[in-house]
């Protein structure tokens, strides 16, 4: 394992894992059709097609690119193509920042068309019962518990923090009720901000 994917299960949730479980057949079957969704369609047809999973009805559209993260490692550990080069933000009609700041998206959509995905299965069990036993257990929250974290951190940090902070709330409160320190979350939003 490298550097990089170890300090990406430092940072993973369970949350993570069972929501990327839920986007991995739907990115085989865009890539079977060459296809591509936004993160919120992506999001509404998780919710559609596994209504009784309560981590896919709690999903939000602004994490999805955390969850699509989980998705990456699954596929490159496998040495396939990079199926999250499928989804795509609205407004840009391209791969959101945490792909393209790495990646090339065009390149990566014509292996992901090219590839025979009737060869690979859309089981993600296996990656779930091993991710999980990597993951270190963090206590979850509720929400109004996560809004209060929220802005106690900001109100002690406002002065060191990015000014396009304020467009990530939804992605930190995610964070928090996931049980990362309020540090952990507003680093990981800052990461994003501008």
């Amino acid at each position: 394992m490298t550097d990089s994917t170890e300090s990406f299960y430092k940072n993973i949730t369970l949350n993570d894992v069972q929501l990327a479980s839920a986007y991995y057949p739907i990115l085989i079957d865009l890539a079977k059709h060459k296809h591509c969704l936004t993160y919120s369609e992506l999001v509404e047809r998780a919710k559609q097609t596994y209504p009784s999973k309560e981590a896919v009805q709690n999903a939000i559209a602004v994490s999805a690119g955390r969850k699509l993260d989980v998705v990456r490692i699954f596929t490159a550990e496998r040495n396939l193509p990079d199926l999250t080069c499928l989804i795509i933000n609205k407004n840009a009609g391209e791969c959101g920042s945490g792909f393209t700041d790495h990646f090339d998206p065009i390149a990566a959509r014509e292996k992901v068309f090219a590839f025979d995905w009737s060869t690979v299965s859309p089981d993600f069990d296996g990656f779930i019962e091993h991710t999980a036993t990597s993951i270190t257990p963090r206590k979850r929250i509720k929400l109004p518990a996560a809004r209060e974290l929220m802005s106690q951190y900001y109100s002690a940090h406002k002065a060191q923090l990015p000014p396009g902070i304020t467009k990530k709330r939804e992605l930190i409160l995610d964070l928090l009720m996931d049980g990362f320190t309020p540090a952990e979350a507003f680093a990981q939003a800052s990461a994003g901000a501008t």
